[in-house]
C-alpha cells in the first residue's frame, strides 16, 4: 500500500512538474518569438530607411547639382520654340540634324493624344504615355497640364521607355499648345550620377542583408530607374502588383502585399517618398516608389532554431522537474502516507475516517442521499496475540484488511482501521438498510475463509469471527458523531446476540 501511494503521489507531482514546466516554458518561448519577429521588424524598417534616404539623398543631389544641364536644356527649347514659331511645320524638321545642333540631346514631339509624333530617337516615335486601356494615368495627365502650361519644366532621373537607359527630360509647350517639346539628355556619363548612385548602394544592401531580394526605384508612371525587363525596354512593375503601387503612389504611404517567388513566400513593399524643393513647379520626378523585395527564410531559420532550443530546454527542464519530483516525492511520501493511512492494514487511520464520515454525511445530506457506516470487531482475536504472538496477529490484522477492502468495490466508499482488531466501512452510496447489511453480509463469510499462520486455521482452531454494526444516516442519526455511536451501539447489540453477525441500528 505504501509503494502505491508512493507511486500515485510521484505521478500527481510529476503531471502537475510537467504542466507547470510546459506552461512556464511556453509562455518564454512565446515570448522569445515576438522578441524575434519584433527584431527582425525592427530591422525591416531600419533597412528601408537607409534605402529611402539613401535613394532620396542620391536624387536630392541630382537635382541640386544638375543646374547647368537645366540651363542648357532650357536655352535648347527656347531655341526650339523660336525654331516653331518661324516653321510650325514640325513633321519638316530634321531632328538629327538638331540633335547635333542641341550637343546629343535627343528631341520629341508630343501631342495631345500623349503620343510621340516625331523624334530624334526614332524608337520612340509612336510612343503613347496613356494606360492600356486608353486612360489618361498619371504621368499622360500630368502631359496634358504641361501643354496647356507655360512653364519650362526638367525632371530629374528618369528611365527610357524602350532601352531602359537613365535619361534626364525637360518640357516646353508650343506657344499654340498644340505640340509639348521634350528633350533628353542620358546620364549614365554624368559625374553627379556616378558620385550618387543609388543602383550601387542598393545593390550594397542587398548584399549587407540576406533578407533582401530586391530593391528598385520606380517611377509614378511605374518605370523602373536604372533597370531594364528581358525585352530590353524599361522595367516596368508587375501586372499584379499595379494595384498596390497605384495606392501607394496615391495614397502616398506603404503598401504591401505577399507573393511567392520559385515557392518561396516574399514580400513586396511599396515605400514612396517626395523630393522636396521650394518650388511651384510639379516635377515627374518629385515623387518616387522603392519597391522592396524580403523574403523570410532568415527569419524562420531563426525561428527554427529558437524552436529547436526550446525544445532541448523543454526535455531538460522537464527531466529535472521529474527528477526533483522523485526526490521530494521520496522525502515526503512517507510521512504523508502516515499521515492518513493505518501503517499496519494499508488502511485509512483514525483521522482520515473522522474527517470523511463528517464530509460523506453532510455532502449526502444536501444531496438527498443515504450514509451508511459499517462498525467491525473482530471475535477472540486476542487468543492469537496470547498464543502465537503479536507477529502472528499482525499477519492476521494485515489479512483481514485486505480482504475488507476486497469487498468494497466503490471508490467512493472508505475503509479505515480505528486500530487493534476494530475496523469501519463508510458506504457514500448506499440505498437502504438492505444494500449496507449485504456488505456486512459479505465481510462476515469473506473472514471465515481459512487464515493460515504457522500451519494451522486460525480462523478455525481459534474460532474468530467479526461482529458488525450498521448505521444510516440520516435515518438513525443526523450527524457524524451520533452516526458513529450508533453504529457503535448496533456492533454491540450484535456481540450480546452471539457474535459472528451483524446488527442494525434500533433504537429499541
Amino acid at each position: 500500500m505504501h509503494r502505491g501511494f508512493k507511486t500515485k503521489l510521484m505521478m500527481i507531482m510529476g503531471f502537475f512538474s510537467i504542466v507547470l514546466t510546459l506552461s512556464v516554458s511556453l509562455v518564454n518561448q512565446h515570448r522569445w518569438k515576438d522578441n524575434l519577429i519584433t527584431s527582425y521588424m525592427r530591422e525591416v524598417s531600419l533597412v528601408e530607411d537607409i534605402i529611402v534616404n539613401a535613394v532620396s539623398d542620391a536624387d536630392k543631389a541630382f537635382q541640386m547639382l544638375d543646374s547647368d544641364i537645366e540651363k542648357k536644356m532650357r536655352d535648347y527649347s527656347d531655341r526650339l520654340l523660336k525654331k516653331y514659331r518661324e516653321n510650325p511645320n514640325v513633321e519638316s524638321w530634321d531632328y538629327q540634324a538638331l540633335k547635333n545642333e542641341l550637343d546629343g540631346m535627343d528631341i520629341y514631339i508630343i501631342d495631345d493624344t500623349q503620343t510621340i509624333l516625331y523624334s530624334s530617337f526614332t524608337k520612340d516615335i509612336g510612343l503613347n504615355f496613356r494606360e492600356k486601356d486608353g486612360t489618361l494615368g498619371p504621368f499622360a495627365q500630368l502631359l496634358r497640364e504641361r501643354l496647356k502650361g507655360n512653364q519650362f519644366v526638367a525632371d530629374g532621373l528618369d528611365q527610357e521607355t524602350n532601352t531602359g537607359k537613365l535619361k534626364k527630360y525637360s518640357y516646353v509647350p508650343t506657344h499654340d499648345h498644340k505640340y509639348l517639346i521634350e528633350l533628353g539628355l542620358y546620364q549614365e556619363n554624368n559625374p553627379i550620377f556616378k558620385s550618387f548612385n543609388f543602383l550601387e548602394i542598393s545593390s550594397k544592401l542587398k548584399e549587407k542583408y540576406s533578407y533582401i531580394n530586391d530593391i528598385t526605384v520606380y517611377t509614378t508612371s511605374g518605370k523602373a530607374i536604372g533597370k531594364s525587363g528581358e525585352d530590353g525596354k524599361s522595367l516596368l512593375v508587375a501586372d499584379e502588383n499595379r494595384p498596390i503601387f497605384n495606392k501607394a503612389v496615391h495614397d502616398k504611404i506603404v503598401q504591401k502585399v505577399k507573393r511567392t517567388i520559385h515557392g518561396d513566400p516574399v514580400t513586396y513593399r511599396y515605400v514612396p517618398y517626395i523630393v522636396q524643393f521650394e518650388t511651384d513647379v510639379a516635377k515627374h520626378t518629385d515623387q518616387r516608389i522603392i519597391e522592396i523585395v524580403y523574403n523570410e527564410k532568415d527569419l524562420k531559420n531563426k525561428l527554427k532554431q529558437n524552436n529547436q532550443i526550446f525544445l532541448l530546454q523543454l526535455f531538460a527542464t522537464i527531466a529535472c522537474a521529474l527528477m526533483i519530483s522523485y526526490i521530494i516525492t521520496r522525502l515526503v511520501a512517507r510521512p504523508m502516507y502516515l499521515a492518513s493511512h493505518d501503517l499496519l492494514t494499508g488502511l485509512s487511520n483514525r483521522a482520515v475516517f473522522e474527517n470523511s464520515l463528517m464530509s460523506s454525511v453532510e455532502k449526502n445530506k444536501k444531496k438527498g442521499r443515504k450514509t451508511g457506516l459499517l462498525h467491525i470487531d473482530l471475535d477472540n482475536f486476542k487468543k492469537i496475540n496470547d498464543t502465537l504472538g503479536h507477529e502472528a496477529g499482525d499477519y492476521f490484522l494485515k489479512e483481514v484488511g485486505r480482504r475488507i477492502r476486497s469487498v468494497v468495490n466503490d471508490p467512493n466508499d472508505i475503509t479505515a482501521r480505528l486500530g487493534g482488531d476494530e475496523f469501519v466501512i463508510i458506504l457514500n452510496h448506499v440505498m437502504d438498510e438492505n444494500a449496507a447489511s449485504k456488505v456486512a453480509l459479505q465481510i462476515i463469510q469473506e473472514l471465515k475463509r481459512p487464515i493460515e499462520i504457522k500451519g494451522a486455521d486460525v480462523v478455525k482452531e481459534y474460532n474468530i469471527t467479526a461482529s458488525i454494526g450498521i448505521a444510516l444516516a440520516p435515518d438513525h442519526a443526523q450527524d457524524s458523531d451520533e452516526l458513529y455511536n450508533c453504529a457503535d451501539q448496533a456492533l454491540y447489540h450484535a456481540k450480546r446476540t452471539g457474535k459472528n453477525t451483524f446488527s442494525v441500528y434500533n433504537k429499541a
